[in-house]
């Protein structure tokens, strides 16, 4: 597993825009917010300068609309490359492995009980009563959605349907899979990324 992240405030002017995809290029010119748009420019540089994507054909969805980066130079669909992207404020991280992976991002900010409720299980819920803090919450939030990124399912895998307990690199059997999660801090961001166990 190899993570790179990137801040979007030199990217705000949206320099190098003609060096990532038509697709990419049309989407950005969709957002109305600078942010978003740098966020979006930032993604499509870092595809581009660590999994040299630098045309649409050259990525794969898989059935549930997850992105793969063809290998063998696009000639095969079967030969994928794994990589997941995610961003959050000021930062886009990019995540590659050998393997199924999922990445999350989150910003560390007051958390909100209601959330913590609907998408947690009682549980979950308990342990984040116990702690308190807001970078529990977070640790949490970015398990979920990083499991959630990894199988390829979204929000279509319920939030609330599986436990990341307990937070540490150990096996998570998920729908029916094993994945490990790990967790990172940066400048006031909390990342985690999730890769499935063989």
């Amino acid at each position: 597993m190899q993570l790179y992240i990137c801040d979007i405030k030199p990217f705000l002017d949206l320099k190098g825009l003609a060096l990532i995809t038509k697709e990419r290029q049309k989407r950005i010119h969709r957002y109305l917010r600078i942010e978003d748009k740098a966020r979006s420019l930032v993604a499509g540089l870092l595809l581009r300068r660590v999994c040299g994507i630098t045309d649409d054909e050259q990525i794969v969805f898989g059935k549930n609309g997850k992105p793969y980066l063809r290998s063998n130079g696009g000639r095969s669909k079967q030969d994928k490359v794994y990589f997941n992207i995610s961003h959050s404020g000021d930062y886009v991280i990019l995540a590659i492995a050998d393997r199924e992976i999922g990445v999350d991002i989150e910003q560390i900010a007051p958390y909100s009980n209601a959330i913590a409720h609907r998408c947690f299980t009682p549980a979950e819920q308990e342990w984040l009563k116990q702690k308190g803090d807001d970078k529990s919450f977070f640790r949490l939030w970015t398990a979920k959605e990083s499991v959630m990124k990894a199988t390829g399912l979204g929000f279509a895998l319920s939030p609330n349907s599986f436990c990341v307990l307990p937070l540490d690199s150990s096996v998570h059997y998920i729908n029916k899979e094993g994945w490990r999660m790990e967790w990172f801090f940066h400048d006031g961001y909390i990342v985690c990324c999730c890769v499935k166990h063989y």
